[in-house]
């Protein structure tokens, strides 16, 4: 399954309307890789890079953060190389210090097999998941939400539909064969909006669904009803 990589352009208008964003490629993930040694934890790499514990557990998969083990590559965004070791043993973590998750918002969006995760391959950011179905199957919207585009993407996207939800959140639907809303309409968890296909930069019919906070891109896996 191709791995798709994005950045976001958030195109604000006038005070009335509703921003549009526009995906446009990005190569490369801005970032390091680091190899957990003996005595670290997750809190205390992020602390050590001045990263967002949550961030990267979502790019890294990372849904235990007891389960870091000895010798894991653990990619850190937006870090341009490793810090020297601090000779200050790590500080005990604070009880309560769990990896969030956020079950309850969206529903999945298409029955089918999940062939691609997020997070990194490479050195090319997977901004969402890739979900295997035959051409045609339905796709539904996984909130209640505001049709923000629906069309065609030059970007590699092929057929795409994006929605807009409460809390700022956004949700992506990419490849689609069937585009069954329009820009400004108003939709229904569990509503069809498109139906699966093979459009733009793909390798065979499937879904690449994305949910966003704004622009920034979260795990779905971390929102989605466990299966």
């Amino acid at each position: 399954m191709l791995l798709l990589a994005a950045t976001w352009l958030l195109v604000a208008g006038c005070a009335a309307r509703s921003p549009v964003l526009r995906p446009v490629p990005d190569a490369e993930a801005v970032g390091i890789f680091h190899v957990v040694k003996p005595g670290e934890t997750l809190w205390g790499i992020c602390r050590r890079f001045g990263a967002r514990p949550q961030e990267v557990a979502e790019i890294n998969g990372i849904e235990d953060a007891s389960h870091l083990r000895v010798g894991q590559t653990v990619f850190i965004p937006d870090v341009a190389g490793e810090q020297p070791d601090s000779e200050k043993p790590q500080r005990p973590e604070r009880p309560g210090k769990v990896i969030r998750h956020f079950q309850g918002m969206f529903i999945w969006p298409v029955d089918g097999r999940l062939t691609s995760r997020f997070g990194i391959r490479g050195r090319r950011r997977h901004d969402g998941i890739d979900i295997a179905a035959a051409a045609g199957t339905p796709i539904r919207a996984a909130a209640a939400g505001r049709v923000l585009f629906a069309g065609n993407q030059s970007t590699g996207y092929g057929n795409l539909v994006i929605l807009h939800h409460a809390q700022d959140m956004i949700t992506v639907y990419a490849h689609c064969r069937q585009l069954l809303v329009v820009e400004g309409q108003r939709v229904q968890q569990g509503q069809t909006i498109a139906t699966v296909g093979s459009t733009g930069r793909s390798t065979g019919p499937h879904l690449h669904f994305e949910i966003r906070k704004r622009t920034r891109p979260r795990n779905p896996l971390f929102f989605l009803p466990r299966k």
